[in-house]
């Protein structure tokens, strides 16, 4: 069990304007510790020398740099103070405690998503720290803190502090030059699995300065070098040099979405519980089901075990090896809080029986984040221990085991919690017969690009099966054919190549069984049907609009917004729930509030704003419903 008092949301986030000026060139003046060069944002020049950008960890790891352009470039849920991602920036209130955990991870709960456990740093390849800032204050300091265990106690910690400059700074800092707080532990001792910045330390007694800092970039990089001398801008134009960007790999499918889902394959139906027939079996304790819509059930805590919500889910004799992604989609009101006290516990659980033992399996932490933060989650039950460290004995944990019972609990809030449960899958791996399709795209694409699609089973050598594909800005796809190659189960890789030299390379999310047979027939009589109609810029974003259904039912259906203009970033999911009584008298198929519309933020510019219908069922794909050029100003 976890109790975590140290980070949680304090107040709502207040959105903020992009800051028009470009930095002007500065040099920070240190005191008792080197700063580096301070340098200005990038400016329109001519440019004398050309570099490619070097090596930078959330370029690598998330192919999405801290650029600020989209709420998923930093969870504000791992704020002290409040925090939003609006235009192009991360806006911080400066009051004590204004902790940013760039990198984050919280002991006793299961990584999921971006968690340091999942993803550490690696301080031999990403050793220096640069930054844009602005803020307002004048004689203080900030700080850098690394740890190297998920407790972040000070045994496992180091960092050091730094003077801060009021007005817009590039700061840049060689962590491997000292570390001077905590237990001291050296950047290059070990991997770090959480890592935060303090861009202005205030003294507790400070209160609320009612100003902000405003972050443009980070970028935690590799050190400068004879091919990157620039090594911490990010990509642009600069004055007498220019920066070229490298890939942001992100390889689309396969992917645990595409695998074989449980309630579906024995019942004909997933657990999705904006429907009252597909969860008709599934039971509740301690909880009373408000209502339900769009976003599922809507829920709240009751007794006699408040604490203790529970979603029962029925299953039979399941196999553990073989359903192991466990897929939630829920929100909840109020803020991100792990305390024991009314509004915190915000982790949901799940507790399952086996085969063998009448003890229950109870698995440890699931992370649950707040509306603006919340997104699906998958996590694989086979990949780390699932259990609780306090789970009864005899653990059997998942894999490998008959799975015999399985309850969800979306909450441990002692408080009379309400919280919104879409959907729940439990997934096999994605499978194909004879063929399947991979597909990448690159958030920082340039003309000229190149990848190389590799495949491998279990431990052995990687096989090539594409060389030298053109690669397009957006989704890109490349046929994996078995052929002669062994059945079995198949890891997937793409190397992508800029024309400036620089590369990056990515493993698909899950592997695909390739099963021996001719490659079928594609049926896309089960795939959504829609279109995006239109794309408006106007002073609260940009609103888009259009319709979608799929023919395997007649629930709302979920549309994935994308930003192609930058190589198809997220920019968020959509359901349907508006009536569209001409679209039900042109595909009289359609369920009558098979409308969508909905506001996204995005920054000044001209934007390629795409839509996917998300298949439900025995549909074949996610098909694209449209893209509209908009030009934000």
């Amino acid at each position: 069990m976890h109790d975590d008092t140290s980070i949680q949301r304090l107040a709502p986030r207040a959105p903020g304007q992009r800051r028009a000026a470009a930095v002007a060139t500065a040099i920070a003046v240190a005191v008792g510790l080197t700063l580096g060069a301070v340098v200005g944002a990038p400016v329109r020049a001519s440019a004398a020398t050309t570099e490619s950008e070097a090596a930078d960890y959330a370029s690598d790891a998330f192919g999405d740099a801290w650029d600020f352009t989209s709420a998923a470039d930093f969870n504000t849920d791992f704020s002290g103070t409040p925090a939003t991602v609006s235009g192009g920036a991360l806006k911080v209130g400066l009051t004590p405690g204004d902790q940013l955990f760039l990198v984050h991870s919280i002991s006793g709960s299961l990584a999921t998503g971006r968690d340091g456990a999942r993803q550490p740093v690696d301080p031999a390849r990403y050793s220096r720290l640069t930054f844009s800032m602005d803020q307002p204050l004048t004689k203080r300091i900030g700080a850098v803190y690394w740890f190297t265990c998920r407790e972040q106690t000070a045994a496992c910690g180091g960092g050091f502090t730094f003077p801060v400059v009021q007005g817009p700074h590039v700061y840049t800092f060689d962590l491997a030059k000292q570390s001077t707080l905590l237990a001291k532990v050296p950047w290059r001792s070990g991997k770090k699995v959480v890592f935060r910045l303090d861009p202005v330390v205030l003294p507790g007694n400070a209160g609320d300065t009612g100003k902000q800092a405003s972050i443009d970039w980070v970028r935690l990089h590799a050190a400068p070098d004879a091919s990157h001398p620039h090594a911490g801008m990010p990509a642009g134009t600069y004055p007498g040099y220019t920066v070229t960007p490298r890939p942001q790999l992100v390889v689309d499918t396969p992917n645990p979405t595409q695998g074989q889902d449980y309630a579906t394959a024995t019942t004909g139906r997933p657990w999705n519980f904006t429907s009252a027939t597909a969860t008709s079996h599934v039971k509740y304790s301690n909880t009373t089901v408000l209502s339900r819509d769009s976003r599922g059930i809507t829920a709240r805590n009751t007794g006699p075990h408040q604490n203790d919500p529970q979603v029962h889910l029925p299953v039979s004799r399941m196999a553990g090896s073989t359903y192991h992604y466990l897929q939630w989609d829920m929100r909840y009101d109020g803020p991100f809080d792990l305390s024991g006290s009314a509004g915190g516990g915000k982790m949901a659980r799940a507790i399952w029986n086996v085969a063998g033992t009448g003890t229950p399996q109870i698995g440890n932490d699931l992370l649950t984040y707040s509306n603006g933060n919340a997104s699906e989650t998958s996590i694989d039950l086979t990949a780390q221990n699932p259990l609780d460290e306090d789970a009864l004995t005899p653990k059997a944990g998942w894999a490998g085991q008959t799975i015999t019972g399985l309850r969800f609990d979306p909450n441990e809030d002692p408080g009379k919690a309400v919280w919104h449960l879409k959907s729940v899958h439990l997934r096999a791996d994605p499978a194909a017969t004879g063929s399947t399709t991979v597909t990448f795209h690159d958030n920082a694409w340039v003309a000229g690009s190149t990848a190389d699609v590799t495949v491998r089973t279990g431990s052995g050598a990687w096989q090539r099966i594409a060389t030298g594909v053109a690669v397009t800005k957006g989704a890109n796809s490349v046929p994996f054919r078995l052929g002669s190659m062994p059945a079995g189960k198949y890891a997937v890789q793409v190397t992508l190549r800029h024309p400036d030299g620089s590369s990056d390379n990515e493993t698909a999310g899950a592997p695909v069984v390739m099963k021996a047979g001719p490659v079928a027939a594609v049926d896309r009589s089960h795939d959504p049907v829609g279109r995006l109609d239109s794309a408006t810029a106007g002073s609260g974003g940009v609103t888009v609009t259009g319709w979608a259904y799929d023919p395997d039912t007649r629930n709302p259906l979920g549309v994935a917004l994308y930003d192609g203009k930058t190589g198809t970033k997220s920019l968020g999911r959509v359901s349907t729930s508006l009536a569209r009584p001409d679209v039900v008298r042109a595909h009289p198929a359609a369920p009558a509030a098979s409308g969508y519309s909905a506001t996204v933020r995005l920054s000044a510019g001209t934007h390629d704003v795409c839509a996917y219908g998300i298949n439900v069922g025995a549909g074949s794909t996610n098909p694209l419903l449209g893209c509209r050029s908009v030009t934000v100003r």
